[in-house]
């Protein structure tokens, strides 16, 4: 093979072969869980957003949910909920907690506590959820194909009236 072509193939295939950086990985899926978080708080407090766009932005069509009260719903069940209750919601602070990054290769999990501070119907709300979520390299960045969160016997409380 001459000596042009291998360069040729070697501008070809090198791109596809090189590892990224993890460092970069793990603050670019950081950063996605952190926008995704400060997008639905400008929702809850603007109502100025079209939320099926901000879902469809961060989540794959294809991902599950799995609600702090045990069940799984498809991403138009999510958005369904979220448009039916925003304007319920007034007040809406987080913080986001402990947020432990893990990248292998084209996936990542991420590990983080959500608290959530809002008043639902003039009530006032106060949750503690541990989220995990499972992220997929795209093209356009990364983006979420599954989320599982669960919620401490308070959460459960005002949620429910009762603990669980």
């Amino acid at each position: 093979m001459k000596p042009h072509a291998l360069a040729l193939l070697a501008l070809v295939f090198l791109p596809a072969c090189q590892e990224t950086d993890p460092s970069i990985d793990r603050q670019n899926v950081e950063n996605t869980v952190k926008n995704l978080q400060f997008s639905l708080k400008t929702a809850y407090t603007t109502r100025d957003v079209d939320t099926d766009k901000l879902i469809d932005e961060y989540y794959d069509s294809t991902a599950y949910y799995v609600t702090p009260w045990g069940t799984s719903e498809v991403l138009d069940s999510t958005k369904s909920r979220l448009k039916t209750t925003i304007s319920r919601i007034s007040e809406y602070e987080y913080s986001i907690e402990s947020m432990d990054v893990r990248v292998y290769g084209d996936g990542a999990v991420v590990f983080y506590i959500l608290r959530q501070e809002y008043k639902v119907d003039g009530q006032e709300r106060s949750e503690y959820l541990p989220t995990t979520m499972v992220l997929e390299r795209r093209e356009g960045g990364w983006k979420i194909v599954h989320v599982h969160r669960s919620a401490d016997p308070e959460s459960w409380k005002q949620w429910f009236g009762g603990t669980k």
